[in-house]
């Protein structure tokens, strides 16, 4: 049933992109336009089995302790493009280290420089209205991987309790403080959530944007249960967007072979010139003189004509 829903809604953004794409306004940028490329800081949370229930980015409020917990700095970005004025195609990158504890259990993790990588896609709210503004709010939902490393101890007698994606049982944390497995576990990793920018300038855009990467692996904390179905990381980020056009290369005329070029297309506008300039009284005749001065000149010579043919 899941399937059958995607393979539905698919078909309906695809249809719907279909018959907007027929409107002038909607019609998608030609390949050299509307490329993009963008960096962006925030900071992340875990949302899983090892955690502190009150570590979530709602209902806490920065005003509380524990809303700054086991918080790690996000750095990302993206290249890509866009397709057309409201629905934009990229791919997108995070890099960042991920962290959780859960006091009741004295259980605690460490995930070392976790690193997502996905094939993202943004629809424009406002522009898909067509609402004339600087303003955009878009959600935003990718598909890829996600590839993580993590240590699992006690917290009170520092006991390691397992490491993933290799499982170290009941060695002494100090034994292992260099063990960081050296080798990545990778997942198939779905990020989604909203996003809101504002143009600074016709090439540059300042945007926020917060999202949930649910991870396919219930071991990101290096722990199995069954205490919650969903694990993944909440990112809040700022970040800027450049965009620009990549120039358009003519080809060049290979030996032996001719090569359309629209610029050197016959538009008889050589001939048109040479008719005018046959017909033009710089080359064959001086120019007729209409100043006022010739007028008046010519204005005498008629009088002194007509004087002579009374006499």
């Amino acid at each position: 049933m899941k399937l059958k829903g995607l393979f539905l809604t698919l078909s309906l953004f695809t249809l719907l992109t279909c018959t907007m794409a027929q409107d002038d306004y909607y019609s998608p940028y030609k390949s050299h336009e509307k490329w993009f490329g963008s960096l962006n800081l925030g900071v992340n949370s875990f949302w899983g089995d090892i955690n502190d229930n009150t570590n979530k980015l709602f209902p806490v409020t920065p005003f509380q302790s524990s809303f700054y917990k086991n918080r790690h700095f996000v750095l990302g970005g993206e290249f890509g493009k866009d397709i057309t004025p409201f629905l934009t195609m990229g791919i997108a990158f995070k890099f960042a280290n991920v962290s959780g504890k859960d006091y009741r259990t004295s259980r605690e993790f460490y995930s070392y420089f976790n690193n997502e990588i996905v094939f993202a896609f943004t629809a424009d709210i406002l522009k898909l209205s067509k609402v004339r503004t600087n303003w955009s709010f878009y959600p935003r939902i990718g598909f890829g991987v996600y590839g993580f490393r993590t240590r699992l101890w006690n917290s009170n007698s520092g006991e390691l309790l397992a490491v993933f994606p290799d499982y170290l049982i009941n060695y002494e944390l100090e034994q292992k403080v260099a063990d960081k497995t050296p080798r990545y576990y990778y997942t198939f990793a779905i990020p989604f959530g909203v996003g809101v920018s504002y143009q600074l300038l016709p090439e540059l855009t300042l945007y926020f944007e917060t999202s949930m990467t649910w991870v396919n692996q219930d071991r990101l904390d290096a722990f199995s249960s069954d205490i919650k179905k969903f694990e993944g990381v909440w990112t809040s980020s700022l970040g800027v967007v450049y965009r620009f056009d990549f120039p358009v290369v003519r080809p060049k005329n290979v030996a032996g072979s001719q090569v359309y070029d629209p610029a050197l297309k016959n538009d008889n506008l050589d001939k048109k010139y040479k008719r005018k300039k046959n017909r033009s009284s710089v080359i064959f005749k001086p120019a007729k003189s209409h100043t006022k001065s010739a007028v008046k000149q010519k204005r005498v010579k008629r009088k002194k004509f007509s004087i002579k043919n009374r006499e």
